[in-house]
């Protein structure tokens, strides 16, 4: 009986660090099709998800420590629910960092430097990949994937530094003119933060790599 239930509970924990790993992924979408589109509205949306984010985190942290005081966990169990206290930091500030560029979203009137932006979908869809892919390899107990995800993370590294160089031209050239100069620095603190929950992702991969072999060691 004490088993099953212990099962239960940490079959709810992976269902929750699954949804919590969903909800920021669909934060991250909604932030940078907003960007896209210059929809305020949906700009606006990703800040109740992130509210979403930010319950699932508190269900998790009384649930894991539920686990801790009541079933005393030994071994691989106890490094499992460690772990998850320690991931869903990152994963909360991954939803802080959508809203992040929501607030930007809001603030920019219009759609600057076309160019520039083709790389920033591209960006966002591979750290969705990693945030995605980080929670699955957790659930799974894999650490192939784990190290998959701080690999990942360098292409993000690359984008970032081919929008920076866009952007910095851009900055340059237009010091004295109109507002592009700072509409293109604001686009390049959208390409920051997607490059943060990109590191958040590998943070949260190196955990994994902690539950399944005990020690903490920086990937990327």
């Amino acid at each position: 009986m004490v088993r099953r239930q212990f099962e239960e509970q940490l079959s709810l924990l992976k269902d929750l660090l699954v949804k919590m790993g969903e909800l920021n992924c669909e934060a991250i979408e909604d932030a940078v099709t907003a960007l896209e589109t210059q929809d305020a509205e949906l700009a606006r949306k990703t800040k109740g998800v992130e509210q979403l984010v930010d319950e699932k985190e508190q269900q998790i942290e009384r649930l894991c420590l539920k686990i801790i005081l009541k079933q005393q966990p030994v071994a691989s169990d106890l490094l499992f629910v460690t772990s998850a206290m320690k991931m869903i930091t990152d994963m909360e500030r991954i939803a802080d960092q959508a809203v992040d560029i929501s607030e930007l979203v809001i603030k920019m009137s219009r759609l600057p430097y076309a160019d520039a932006v083709a790389e920033i979908p591209e960006m966002a869809d591979k750290v969705q990949d990693m945030v995605r892919d980080a929670a699955k390899s957790f659930v799974e107990r894999d650490g192939d994937l784990a190290k998959a995800v701080c690999r990942a993370d360098d292409a993000v590294d690359d984008l970032f530094e081919v929008i920076r160089k866009k952007l910095t031209g851009i900055v340059h050239r237009d010091i004295e003119g109109d507002d592009n100069g700072e509409q293109a620095l604001d686009m390049l603190m959208v390409a920051k933060y997607l490059e943060k929950i990109g590191d958040h992702a590998s943070n949260i991969a190196e955990w994994v790599i902690f539950m399944i072999t005990g020690e903490h060691k920086k990937l990327n």
